[in-house]
Parts: C-alpha cells; sequence; structure tokens
C-alpha cells in the first residue's frame, strides 16, 4: 500500500519568499511531477533490517530525472527534509546530484534537518549549509551572503562547513508577524497531480487539495516531539481575516476543494475558530476542511463543533497518544482525557470524521499504561470514533526522547541500520503489520514478543469494538470498500486484503481449471490424469 503524499507546504513558502526578494528558482517537485512512480534506493537493497526480497523505494521522480530538470547554471541546490527516515533517500540524492552539479553549493533544511544538521553534514561530503527552525528570513539571508561574498558567520540560523569544521551560528528569532510572509507559490508546483493518488477520505471528485498553516509553533513540550527544538514554545496566530484571505487566494487560483491545515496545535482559543468558521460560512467558498486538534481538546465543545461542521469541516484529529494519565504525564502531555472523550462525543454528534493519534512503545510505559490504553480507545470506539492508527515510538532527532535514547547508546546517530530501522517502523505502522522485520524497541519494561501481543490486541479491540457496537459501520465500511472509497487507513488495509485474496482466489482457480493442454489430450480426466497434470503445471518430472 503506497503513503499518501502530499504538495510540500514548506518549500512553497520559501519559493514565496525568495521570489518576493527578487531571486530566479526552478522547482523540482520529485513527488508532485510523479506522485504513482517508485524507485530503489540502491546502496541500500541489502540492509540486514530488510526483509528477505524486499527494497527501499523513493517515490517520484528518478535521482537521473530531478538531475534532468535543474539548469545547467544553477549556482545553490537545496532540499528539504521534514523527516528522520527520508534522510537515506535525501542522502542519496545529494551525493548523486554532486556528481552532475560540482559546482553548486548544497544547502538543506526541514525539521529533521534542524534536529540533526552536524549529523548530516558530517554524512554528506557535498552538503555544506543546514538552516535551523524556520527557513523563509535564514534563505533570503544566506543568499544574499553567498552572491555578496559576505560572511555566512553572520547568517543566523545555520549550520556549515568552513575548512572541515563544522560551524554553529546562533539560532535566528523566530518571525512573530506571520502575515508578512508571502502565500505559497504553489504556481510552481504541479498540484493537480497529487490528486492521481486518492486520498482515504476524498472522493473522486476532488480536483485539488492544498495544505495551509493558520499558527506556528506550540506551547508545549511533548518529550517525544520535535517542536520545541524546531520552533521554541511560543505560538503565534494569523488572524482570521488572513487564513479567510489565503483561502480565497488558493481557490481562486487552483481551484481547491478542499483546505488541509497543518499546524501543530491549531485550535487553542475558542473565539479564534468559531470567528474563523462564521467567516468561512459569511464568504460562502463553498469548501471542505480538516483540521487537527492538537492537545487542547477542551477547546471543542458543542458549539464549536457545530460551527466546525457546519462551515464544512469534515474530519478532526485528535492526539491524545496513550490512555494512561501516567505516562502522559511523564511524556509532558498535557492533555485531559476525559476531556478529550467529551470533545469527541461532541465532533462526532456533528457528523465529523474523528480519528485519533497513539504511540505505542514509548520508553517508560508499563503493561498497566497499556491496558488503560487498550480501554481508552474501548471507549472512543464507543463514541464512534473512525480510525486510531497506532505508531510504534520513534525518537526524533532535536526530541528529549530522542537526545534520552542516545545517552542510553540506545541509537547510533551515523548508523544507517537505525535510519533503516526507523523508516521500516514507520510503514509497518501505515500498514498495521510488524511482523515483516526485527522492530526496534526502546523500553526496558516490555519484550519485544508483548509488544508484538499488543499491537494486533489494541487494534482488533478497537476495530471489534466499532463493528460490535455499531453494526451499521459494518454495512459502511463495506460500501466504501467496494466503490474504493475509503474513509480510513483501516479500511484501505482491509481493500488491500481483499484484493490480495481476490488474486490469490483467482491463481487457484486457474491453476486447478483442468483443461486439455499440448501435452495431455484425454477428455476425461481421471485421478491419475489429474494427478499428472498437477505436476505438469508445477513443474515437476
Amino acid at each position: 500500500m503506497m503513503p499518501e503524499a502530499y504538495p510540500p507546504l514548506g518549500m512553497a513558502l520559501i519559493a514565496g519568499v525568495l521570489l518576493k526578494a527578487g531571486h530566479e528558482i526552478t522547482v523540482v517537485d520529485a513527488i508532485g511531477e510523479a506522485p504513482e512512480q517508485t524507485n530503489e534506493i540502491h546502496p541500500y537493497i541489502n540492509s540486514d533490517k530488510l526483509p528477505e526480497g524486499k527494497q527501499l523505494l523513493t517515490l517520484g521522480l528518478s535521482n537521473e530525472e530531478i538531475a534532468a530538470r535543474i539548469p545547467a547554471d544553477t549556482e545553490v541546490i537545496t532540499i528539504s527534509c521534514m523527516f528522520t527516515f527520508n534522510w537515506i533517500a535525501d542522502r542519496d540524492l545529494l551525493n548523486f546530484l554532486h556528481t552532475r552539479f560540482p559546482d553548486a553549493v548544497y544547502v538543506a533544511g526541514g525539521e529533521s534537518i534542524s534536529g540533526s544538521a552536524e549529523q548530516c553534514l558530517r554524512q554528506c561530503e557535498p552538503l555544506s549549509i543546514c538552516a535551523i527552525g524556520e527557513g523563509e528570513e535564514t534563505m533570503v539571508h544566506l543568499l544574499d551572503a553567498m552572491y555578496e561574498q559576505g560572511d555566512l558567520s553572520k547568517v543566523a540560523g545555520i549550520v556549515y562547513k568552513q575548512d572541515g569544521q563544522i560551524v554553529k551560528n546562533p539560532r535566528r528569532a523566530r518571525v512573530k508577524n506571520l502575515e508578512e510572509i508571502p502565500f505559497p507559490a504553489w504556481e510552481l508546483f504541479p498540484v493537480h497531480n497529487y490528486q492521481k493518488q486518492k486520498r482515504s477520505d476524498e472522493s473522486e471528485t476532488v480536483e485539488v487539495s492544498l495544505p495551509l498553516i493558520a499558527t506556528r509553533g506550540c506551547p508545549f513540550v511533548c518529550t517525544f516531539c520535535t517542536s520545541p527544538d524546531m520552533w521554541g514554545t511560543r505560538y503565534y496566530m494569523r488572524s482570521p481575516e488572513h487564513v479567510i484571505a489565503e483561502i480565497e487566494h488558493i481557490k481562486e487560483k487552483f481551484n481547491a476543494t478542499i483546505i488541509e491545515f497543518f499546524d501543530l496545535t491549531a485550535i487553542i482559543k475558542k473565539d479564534w475558530i468559531i470567528k474563523f468558521s462564521k467567516l468561512l460560512l459569511e464568504k460562502n467558498l463553498d469548501i471542505a476542511w480538516r483540521i487537527p486538534a492538537g492537545t487542547r481538546s477542551e477547546a471543542i465543545d458543542s458549539e464549536v463543533a457545530y460551527y466546525l461542521k457546519k462551515s464544512g469541516c469534515y474530519r478532526i484529529t485528535y492526539a491524545p497518544e496513550s490512555g494512561s494519565p501516567r505516562l502522559l504525564k511523564l511524556i509532558k502531555k498535557k492533555v485531559n482525557l476525559d476531556n478529550m472523550l467529551r470533545s469527541i462525543k461532541d465532533s462526532k454528534k456533528q457528523g465529523m470524521l474523528v480519528e485519533l493519534n497513539m504511540i505505542l512503545g514509548l520508553p517508560d510505559e508499563t503493561h498497566g499504561d497499556i491496558w488503560k490504553t487498550t480501554w481508552f480507545l474501548m471507549k472512543c470506539a464507543m463514541l464512534g470514533v473512525d480510525s486510531a492508527p497506532l505508531h510504534m515510538f520513534r525518537p526524533y532527532p532535536g526530541s528529549a526522547l530522542f537526545n534520552r535514547v542516545l545517552e542510553e547508546n540506545k541509537i547510533q546517530v551515523d548508523n544507517d541500520d537505525d535510519l533503516v530501522d526507523s523508516l521500516l517502523t514507520i510503514v509497518s505502522s501505515y500498514e498495521n503489520s510488524t511482523s515483516s522485520w526485527e522492530v526496534t524497541y526502546y523500553n526496558d519494561n516490555i519484550s519485544k514478543a508483548w509488544y508484538e501481543f499488543y499491537y494486533r490486541m489494541i487494534l482488533l479491540s478497537f476495530h471489534a469494538s466499532r463493528y460490535i457496537l455499531r453494526p451499521s459501520n459494518i454495512v459502511q465500511s463495506g460500501r466504501n470498500i467496494l466503490t474504493n472509497n475509503y474513509k480510513n487507513s483501516f479500511e484501505r488495509s482491509l481493500a488491500q486484503q481483499v484484493i490480495h485474496m481476490r488474486e490469490s482466489y483467482r491463481g487457484f482457480r486457474q491453476f486447478f481449471r483442468l483443461k486439455p493442454n499440448k501435452r495431455y489430450f484425454w477428455k476425461v480426466y481421471t485421478p491419475v490424469n489429474i494427478f499428472k497434470e498437477v505436476k505438469y503445471r508445477l513443474g515437476l518430472k
């Protein structure tokens, strides 16, 4: 099952800023130009972490195709790496591009780069500069310094190589007025191509779905999250009017019919979200939109849920991470589970699709915590929650838990096997399976065998509760699978299983479709002749 891909909001924002600053830029959106194409990552096909016969693949254009789209006189090449498991492919790409553009300066940015800049600079010879944190102002000042032969030591927010040493400049101050940043330059990206891969909750008629961010930062300091390192804890919001203006812009220019909010913590102030919803209704923009709820679920009560749904919000994602108050306190996740259940009830009452983000395998987790999570998810199923993806814990560079497992020597920053393991665990969580490879766990309290049991037990308990307590879900899921109009990742997984079973059944029937062939010309099949036919089809003498 191929993962869903989204238009690159960060790069579109940087492109808009560079255009405003007068720079000539070329955008190569490798995934957007070939959203259904896959390519093998050659150096790692024999990794011990990979199951026999499996490969690591990238989505989108190949390295050769990317290079062919870059103008020959390009002076600076930048890439974005949001997630650690992408680094293997990104490093492979940088090394390849360096063979084609040896004189170019290579710059990398993104959340993963911000948390592991020095490691990335050591691991990739062509890479010479990493942008840390927000990249808009940093990229403008960096290019100005490079073209004016200026001193890179004066460019805040970068880590770079100089005379064989790695130099780390001070962090750049956060952008306080988000409305000064130009709208994303989506005109440079093949945004319509992303609809070639159908989302799990969108109909076939959707033309364009584009991401948007209304806020930056998060006031919380969850230990598994990279946000405190990437953004800090200052929380800045755009006005509802400015966000509406961007929606009007992308709807008019790109015919966007779905807006996806990518905020870390989108709903904190009740007054803001109600005002935004009312403005949407006044403008009569006729769009659908989806939003993550973040941690302040108490901001979504019956009134907020009413306006969300009425203004076009069809899907909302909550992030409890665990059903254990004890564990939530340890990871500094400031969420009240009782308030979240009340909020979920209000959202479902309005008819919205509700999804939960859950994490299994946190370092301090105990058996008791897991059983509390299981019971919490069963209660959520009783309320009608549609999906609850269960993700195995991965230590993200820049997070507090990453620093902890690093100190405990449970991870090696320069070990490619750890990167491969991170990638495979993400994929395994997406496909609801952990049995295809050896997964690394960072918890000393619970064994691997128990985690494999709990993983399946939790998913089974949640989905069994959904279907037993609400039989209408069986009919709805069956209809969604038959029409390829999935409402959650579980239905996508079921559809894939149905396809595999159907193909296996067809193969079985084809195998035993005992008709005369050029070797045997009998008209009546006797047991002996059937035995001979089976041997022939198996290639046995």
